[in-house]
């Protein structure tokens, strides 16, 4: 299997592919307002200059503004323990290890955290163009993907097997991002604590059926 990093998103000739990504390896990125650094595991195809969609693990080194993103809808998971406190003009966020919180990028959203790294999964999404579901796994599990799916080891090792793949294993902060590939997928944790963060992308019917014309 092909491991390497998405710099871009997939063309058309890899619209069926399985790539591996090693979260370490990929470059962090300064937020545009300082307030902490992003590595980029995958994007959709830019669409007027901006992506689609978009999967990240942050790093948050205090208390910080979150950059808005107008127009998208976002989904954010602590990977680290404890909770992390979001706050925004129309209230309190309380997101935990293991429980994704969604909230609108349109909002200005700030955080207050002790005085260390705090790494949270981002996943973001244009509004009416694609939807994100995203869940938490802490035991041996099947999934079908979604036309993207990325699957990424939060804690843990885990194995992944199905009718064409063999031996594949899922460090801390390693993923795997699947498009259009439907064959059922075995999980399995190869130890206690472990946690997997499965994120199927689909297209908004009505984006679906536009795509498809162009």
């Amino acid at each position: 299997m092909n491991a390497r990093l998405p710099a871009l998103c997939a063309d058309a000739a890899e619209l069926y592919a399985v790539r591996l990504i090693d979260g370490a390896r990929v470059p962090a990125e300064p937020w545009a307002n300082g307030g902490g650094t992003t590595r980029t595991l995958a994007r959709g195809r830019e669409q007027n200059g901006a992506a689609p969609w978009r999967v990240s693990v942050a790093t948050l080194d205090g208390p910080a503004k979150f950059s808005q993103f107008p127009g998208y809808d976002r989904t954010l998971l602590p990977i680290d323990d404890g909770a992390i406190d979001l706050h925004s003009q129309d209230g309190q966020l309380l997101a935990r290890a293991g429980q994704p919180v969604h909230f609108s990028g349109d909002l200005h959203v700030w955080v207050n955290l002790p005085a260390r790294p705090v790494n949270v999964l981002n996943v973001m999404c244009k509004r009416g163009a694609f939807r994100a579901r995203v869940s938490v796994a802490a035991h041996s599990l099947r999934v079908t993907p979604a036309a993207t799916h990325l699957l990424v080891s939060l804690a843990g090792q885990w194995n992944v097997e199905s009718a064409l793949l063999r031996g594949v294993t899922l460090p801390p902060l390693n993923a795997l991002w699947i498009s259009g590939r439907p064959e059922e997928l075995a999980l399995r944790p190869s130890g206690p604590g472990a946690q997997l963060a499965s994120i199927a992308i689909e297209a908004v019917a009505g984006e679906a059926t536009a795509g498809h014309r162009r």
